[in-house]
């Protein structure tokens, strides 16, 4: 993966969706081992999307290529995560408290010039900052079957980044064999029904299954 090929990709993504805030966003690709190869955005400049969802972009790819296998088990999004992680009266959802289980690593994510984030020199390059997101916008890579890595992508609503990401990968033509690995946006997220709440204007996601 390189730093042209994701400029190129979540540019085109930002600019082709039109669900959420209209926010521009920031991306990142891990390779399998779980080590950032290439961070971007797609903005004029660094500071035209949040600051703070650069590292929350890496945590998205590193959570869903942690937790994505090679086809047939296949991928799994940050997005399917979210009913299976909230709080209940019981203490019953099955991974409740999965977002403390690998922290991000602060300094490899803060530290170097502001000036070189979403660069082809982010100082992020090389490191596995590590970090674990349980809502939309983490998406696993693919090659014929095999996991290559995880994108994330944070910027706007948490339904709007997992659509990008979905453009994104589209792009790069790293889609797993069965993209089982949708969102499914629901009012009332649980256990039972595994899914996502609903997000402003999310008519138009990319990689929804049926709403309710």
């Amino acid at each position: 993966m390189t730093y042209a090929n994701l400029k190129s990709a979540v540019t085109q993504a930002a600019a082709a969706d039109s669900t959420g805030l209209n926010n521009d966003y920031w991306a990142v690709v891990v390779n399998r081992a779980g080590t950032v190869c290439a961070v971007a955005y797609s903005g004029a400049d660094v500071y035209a999307q949040w600051l703070l969802s650069r590292q929350i972009a890496a945590a998205k790819a590193f959570t869903a290529n942690g937790l994505s296998l090679n086809a047939p088990k296949g991928p799994l999004s940050t997005a399917q995560l979210y009913g299976f992680v909230q709080p209940s009266p019981s203490g019953g959802n099955p991974l409740f408290g999965l977002e403390g289980g690998n922290v991000l690593d602060s300094t490899g994510a803060y530290e170097g010039n502001v000036g070189l984030f979403g660069t082809a020199q982010d100082p992020m390059i090389g490191r596995r900052v590590g970090g674990t997101i349980t809502f939309g916008g983490g998406l696993g890579l693919y090659t014929r079957g095999t996991k290559v890595g995880g994108v994330g992508v944070s910027g706007d609503t948490a339904c709007a980044d997992h659509s990008v990401a979905w453009r994104i990968r589209t792009t790069l033509g790293l889609v797993p064999p069965a993209q089982t690995d949708t969102i499914t946006l629901t009012s009332g997220a649980t256990p039972t029904t595994g899914g996502h709440p609903r997000c402003p204007n999310d008519s138009g996601t990319q990689g929804q299954t049926a709403t309710n």
